[in-house]
């Protein structure tokens, strides 16, 4: 069996996270939510653990998205692909959303949807995520010039100031 992988109990390969790995934390904020995102990398250098901590601990929405980095992480290490949780929770929208302090990514319709779309900026190829709408702004604009009449809907839309309604 490669290192890689391990046997669970029932019988399961899953994908080994090493005791010591490299990570990259990201400080955000959306809305007036602030929290750190850290994603570290299996053996196999793809995405293996997703840690979501908010600044005000001791809340609901802190213990969610707590929750939320737990679920996808065994996700991850179970097999399951990045781009599975990207396309599920981008574009998720319920309140904190807003704009956030990130350059490539101003605005988010929910912390969920920031998460998603920062994940997938920092662990997916380009040729991953062009299929999803989740480019940087280098990367847009560069296929603004490539593809004559290419109008970047998702970008736009995620970069155009909204209202919610609460």
């Amino acid at each position: 069996m490669p290192e890689a992988a391990a046997m669970t109990n029932s019988g399961r390969t899953t994908r080994k996270i090493p005791r010591i790995r490299r990570a990259e934390t990201t400080r955000f904020t959306v809305d007036d939510q602030k929290g750190y995102l850290t994603t570290a990398d299996a053996e196999d250098g793809s995405v293996g653990e997703v840690t979501i901590r908010m600044a005000k601990q001791g809340s609901t929405l802190a213990g969610m998205m707590d929750a939320l980095g737990a679920a996808i992480t065994l996700g991850l290490q179970a097999g399951a692909p990045a781009e599975v949780y990207v396309s599920k929770y981008s574009s998720m929208r319920f309140a904190p959303a807003g704009r956030t302090d990130d350059p490539e990514l101003p605005m988010a319709t929910s912390i969920m949807d920031y998460v998603a779309r920062r994940v997938a900026l920092d662990c997916l190829p380009p040729e991953r995520r062009v299929g999803m709408g989740i480019l940087t702004a280098a990367e847009r604009t560069a296929l603004a010039d490539e593809v004559a009449g290419w109008v970047d809907l998702p970008g736009l839309a995620m970069s155009a100031p909204h209202e919610l309604h609460r």
